[in-house]
């Protein structure tokens, strides 16, 4: 016997907080869309509105060039946010949160080397005397014999 796997919205009421968290998640993002719409074009790319809190708009931009033009046209911004959302917009902070992307580890690269070169790093290693380069040529040949 399975038991069926519960529907999300299900979940979201039987539990305030989460209830509570979506509703401002889907808010921030009403909002969100809306600042995009009323920047210029060549801002909205550039930035995200990362919260509002007892009327200070928070808006995210991934440079700090764009942080001081989005300043500048704060007042415009505000007024217009201030209208559409029929909230009182006082104050915009701006801040520099470039944008993070995780490192892509690297392609390990196993080099391969046919028997023959192997057999040559061993011959070169046998004809040397003891020392760090004979001892790195012995120990490439081996692992290239494995």
């Amino acid at each position: 016997m399975t038991k069926q796997p519960e529907n999300i919205r299900s979940i979201f009421q039987q539990n305030s907080a989460l209830h509570q968290l979506s509703q401002r998640s889907q808010h921030l993002e009403q909002l969100n869309y809306l600042l995009k719409q009323a920047l210029p074009s060549q801002f909205s790319a550039h930035c995200r509105l990362a919260n509002m809190n007892n009327g200070t708009l928070i808006i995210h931009t991934d440079n700090a060039s764009y942080a001081s033009l989005i300043r500048f046209q704060a007042p415009v911004i505000i007024k217009t946010l201030s209208t559409e959302l029929k909230i009182e917009i006082a104050h915009l902070d701006v801040k520099v949160r470039p944008i993070h992307t995780p490192l892509q580890s690297q392609p390990t690269h196993n080099i391969t080397l046919p028997s023959s070169a192997a057999r040559a790093l061993q011959q070169t290693a046998g004809s040397l005397e003891d020392g760090p380069l004979k001892d790195s040529l012995e120990k490439l040949s081996k692992r290239f014999n494995d």
